[in-house]
């Protein structure tokens, strides 16, 4: 997302990289049936550690033998279930890498032990009160999207329905993406948000299959409105959406735009209250442009400037700091 003051990403701030307050990575890595799957989900395992360390995230990874999370190596649901029941952090990233799967009536992520479903990893949820953001990059993801969906949640699959069930891609150029690659660097802002993942790994998911010459067996969604739609990389020029799920739908991704783990130097600086307070502001402000056609000009100016006001306090406020 760009920022609305973009000229504090030029002003020389030096920041280390300092632990997110309440970010929390719970990163769950499926079973993966051959040994050519196990390589290539603990290499993604891999780069998510990796991204979480470069953020300051704490991170917790459910699945990989030796990680000394399980206190049962044939119970990861449990496991997730336990971990999730626990969690006191602030802001949950729940991140699933492996096989996903689908019977014709029930769609399910495939663990160690017995599975779980979509509707089983919905009902944990609900009683996590804090900011959620699922990543389910498994195959057979889609329908997670309606399940957990809810307002002030992002949720991203792999998939756009449950009936994609070939192994999907599009988890392992995620996650590239989120330690910080340059090439995902839409808006230029020297840090990578889930939405620039998110369209990232999409157009890297296409690319594979165009020059490989098949035909694309999955197609990523994000829903991050809560209205349980989601939608699809094609529908956004650049990182601003240029359609919705339906006509009477709001469109997704300006509140993962506004997620990043690897955060630029500036956005270190700001606290907390500081970043929840500036990124309702410019919900606010997105909102108010998309309706300006249907507003008078004094209207419309009259709405803006106290926003853009108190826009610019905050951000005089950091840099006075």
């Amino acid at each position: 997302m760009i920022r609305f003051f973009p000229f504090l990403l030029t002003l020389g701030f030096c920041a280390s990289a300092i632990a997110e307050p309440g970010l929390k990575i719970l990163l769950v890595v499926g079973s993966g049936g051959t040994s050519d799957y196990e390589t290539t989900f603990r290499e993604t395992a891999s780069l998510w550690k990796t991204a979480a360390e470069k953020g300051g995230a704490e991170i917790q990874v459910i699945g990989l033998d030796g990680d000394g999370t399980q206190a049962d190596l044939n119970e990861d649901a449990s496991n997730l279930r336990e971990a999730i029941t626990r969690e006191k952090a602030t802001e949950l990233w729940v991140v699933l890498i492996g096989h996903g799967s689908f019977d014709g009536r029930v769609a399910k992520f495939n663990v160690r032990g017995p599975d779980f479903t979509d509707t089983d990893l919905a009902g944990w949820l609900a009683s996590y009160p804090g900011d959620l953001t699922l990543i389910n990059t498994a195959s057979a993801s889609g329908s997670f999207v309606s399940e957990v969906s809810k307002p002030g949640r992002v949720v991203i699959t792999a998939t756009k329905n449950e009936a994609e069930v070939f192994f999907t891609r599009f988890g392992r150029f995620f996650a590239e993406a989120i330690g910080g690659s340059p090439e995902a660097d839409l808006d230029n802002d020297e840090q990578i948000s889930l939405l620039e993942s998110f369209l990232f790994a999409s157009k890297r998911v296409e690319l594979f299959y165009k020059e490989d010459g098949r035909l694309a067996t999955e197609h990523a969604i994000l829903d991050d409105n809560g209205d349980g739609l989601g939608s699809r990389a094609e529908w956004f020029e650049g990182t601003t959406p240029t359609r919705a799920p339906a006509d009477d739908a709001k469109p997704d991704g300006d509140l993962a735009g506004q997620k990043v783990l690897v955060k630029n130097a500036f956005e270190r600086l700001l606290t907390p209250e500081q970043t929840k307070t500036r990124d309702e502001l410019e919900r606010q402000v997105l909102e108010l442009r998309r309706s300006k056609s249907s507003l008078d000009e004094t209207d419309y100016y009259g709405r803006l400037e106290p926003l853009l006001l108190k826009l610019s306090k905050l951000y005089d406020g950091i840099k006075d700091s």
